[in-house]
């Protein structure tokens, strides 16, 4: 990044920052406006000079015992105690999470932060974040997840979930990789296959919680605010990091290609494709595999699977071919469509079925 484009952003959070606080530094000016006019009525006063040093002394005394003894006391009484929102306060998070110095974590199904008016807000704000060496989890649910649909159900169809992760994990990557590598290394995303226990947002030490109820999605219901040091704030930390070091959490990046190994002759090569699953049926771009293929084709080839996960775990399974999508028109239109949600482009290069075969 030039050194121009950085001073840009440093500039751009500082008035982000200003904004914010606009209040108070009103209130700061007026303060000190009165402070400046009653300095000089008093300024005709004998002894002005030992009289203004010895209160100001005092003042100071008393201010550095609250600023650094009662203050942290409150603070800690203040994290210490649970309380109860009407529903989640997605500007007061955005506005946290520009100020926060260690940690942000999301565990969610999906969020509106990564829709619509809040999208550009919320990816500055991480970015500020990252820019002060805060390290950033994200875990969202795999779209592929039999839970995805069970939330469709749960919300009466009204709401296409599928959709909507897909849409945030293709906003989370193209963030991703348009940050520069310094920043990138601070922020991880993965998706997650088992049922979500709570949605949980958290800033430093402070934890936002809400469960999934019937009818409407979680941040319009109750919210939780807690700490990571109470009984609900240690719970949802403790699921939370069990989802993250689960077996079928797969990082960002396994989420949007796999590795298959493909067999012929006596040669065996390993390619990164993207794919797609419809009705737990596989689809990958084959385009090179065909275009590397076109004296033998490509309908005997002996294929495997490499399946990884987050935790680095590396297992090759299956034997299968690949069909051409050309021979089933009828599933066209759905992977093609899939795949446009899932990369946020038109697909048109050659789509290939992974058909199981029965081991000879």
């Amino acid at each position: 990044m030039s050194e121009e484009r950085r001073r840009y952003i440093v500039s751009g959070y500082m008035w982000a920052y200003m904004q914010r606080r606009r209040y108070y530094l009103a209130v700061m000016v007026f303060l000190a406006a009165v402070v400046a006019i009653l300095l000089g009525i008093s300024s005709s006063l004998p002894d002005y000079g030992m009289n203004l040093s010895l209160n100001l002394a005092a003042d100071l005394i008393g201010t550095i015992v609250v600023l650094f003894v009662i203050a942290p006391f409150i603070e800690r009484a203040e994290l210490h105690r649970d309380s109860v929102l009407d529903r989640f306060d997605h500007r007061a998070f955005i506005r946290q999470a520009a100020d926060a110095r260690h940690r942000i974590v999301i565990l969610e199904m999906w969020t509106d932060l990564l829709q619509d008016g809040y999208q550009r807000p919320f990816l500055d704000s991480i970015r500020a974040a990252l820019e002060q060496n805060v390290e950033v989890r994200i875990l969202l649910l795999n779209p592929d997840a039999r839970a995805a649909e069970q939330r469709a159900d749960d919300l009466l169809r009204r709401t296409n979930v599928v959709d909507n992760i897909m849409d945030n994990l293709l906003v989370l990557n193209n963030f991703r990789n348009n940050l520069p590598e310094q920043l990138r290394r601070n922020i991880e995303i993965r998706v997650y296959s088992a049922l979500p226990p709570v949605q949980m947002y958290r800033v430093d030490d402070r934890i936002v919680v809400s469960f999934y109820p019937v009818n409407i999605t979680s941040w319009n219901a109750a919210q939780y605010q807690t700490s990571p040091r109470a009984q609900l704030g240690t719970f949802v930390g403790t699921k939370f990091d069990e989802l993250w070091e689960a077996p079928s959490t797969r990082t960002l990046d396994q989420f949007r290609e796999i590795t298959i190994l493909v067999n012929s002759g006596e040669d065996q090569k390993s390619y990164r494709v993207k794919f797609v699953t419809s009705e737990e049926e596989t689809y990958v771009c084959g385009a090179e595999i065909v275009a590397e293929h076109l004296n033998t084709g490509i309908g005997r080839m002996p294929v495997q699977v490499v399946d990884c996960n987050a935790k680095g775990e590396r297992e090759v399974s299956g034997s299968y071919s690949l069909l051409s999508l050309d021979t089933m028109p009828e599933d066209g239109t759905i992977v093609r469509n899939l795949l446009g949600s899932k990369y946020g482009q038109h697909h048109r290069e050659v789509i290939l079925k992974l058909v199981e075969t029965p081991p000879e």
